[in-house]
């Protein structure tokens, strides 16, 4: 009888592992393919795309004419995709609160401008995917800035009926990746809270500096982080540092970042004041 009770005991045992394990094959079996699933699915906040056009995603273009082109100085045609439909077909933008959402354009080299989502919809906008004015046998012409050549490819951020001189407009080339982003995980974590002079910094920073220098590692990475681990205030001399915002070329030769002729002494001094008050708010371990 005992023999009998222990051979059942064992039985049982055996029977609830067999079924636990298989239970948990089937676990990660769903988690994995709701993985997958997920990952190729039009429900995210970012969009990869070299990847959509390495899977032929970006074939239906249609040829936009830009007359004032703000990066080839001239009037341009391109191949491509209203970004709307794209936004569409390959992000959940439909399921979120527009106003809420800041968009971030994320570039090969670092350059990570940004906008207001509902502020690009309201306009005509477009990604080129190949520039039809570029030399035969080639999809982009060269694109020269401040005596360097740039690189356009792979995608162009473009708009038709906006102004070259509107700054609330981005025109992001070199582009590989767009992302959405809430407002209250992006810009907003920098907004001073009860400093209405840093806070004019903050705007004038957003405007001009955000798209290259990160703050608490918001913001871009073509030029270096600015408030963490230290803040550019603590090693610099805030003198020179005015200095430099204001003329990049002479303090370092090459160097990328450009002379900003809308900021004025002014001006400059609000942004130094706003990365002094970020020094007293920095990103927490």
């Amino acid at each position: 009888m005992r023999k009998f009770q222990y051979r059942l005991v064992v039985l049982s045992s055996i029977l609830i592992m067999g079924c636990q394990q298989k239970t948990k094959q089937t676990e990660s079996l769903t988690t994995e393919t709701s993985i997958n699933v997920s990952a190729n699915t039009s429900d995210s906040l970012t969009i990869d795309l070299v990847e959509l056009q390495k899977t032929a995603k970006l074939k239906n273009t249609i040829i936009v004419t830009v007359n004032e082109d703000p990066v080839y100085h001239a009037r341009k045609r391109y191949n491509a995709i209203p970004f709307p439909q794209l936004l569409e077909t390959h992000s959940k933008i439909k399921q979120l609160q527009i106003d809420k959402y800041q968009i971030v354009f994320e570039c090969e080299d670092g350059y990570k401008p940004m906008m207001p989502l509902r502020k690009i919809l309201s306009a005509k906008s477009f990604l080129a995917v190949s520039d039809l004015d570029a030399p035969k046998g080639e999809s982009w012409s060269k694109i020269i800035k401040d005596g360097r050549e740039m690189k356009a490819a792979p995608f162009y951020l473009i708009y038709q009926g906006v102004s070259p001189k509107d700054t609330d407009f981005k025109w992001p080339y070199n582009l590989i990746k767009v992302h959405l982003v809430p407002s209250v995980e992006n810009v907003s974590l920098l907004l001073p809270k009860g400093d209405t002079t840093a806070t004019t910094g903050f705007e004038l920073f957003n405007k001009n500096c955000i798209s290259c220098h990160a703050i608490n590692k918001i913001g871009g990475s073509m030029g270096p982080e600015l408030n963490y681990p230290k803040s550019v205030t603590e090693y610099w001399d805030q003198n020179q540092l005015k200095k430099f915002i204001q003329n990049p070329a002479s303090f370092r030769n090459g160097v990328k970042m450009p002379k900003l002729a809308n900021l004025n002494e002014k001006k400059i001094e609000s942004i130094v004041y706003y990365l002094n008050y970020m020094a007293n708010h920095k990103l927490q371990n």
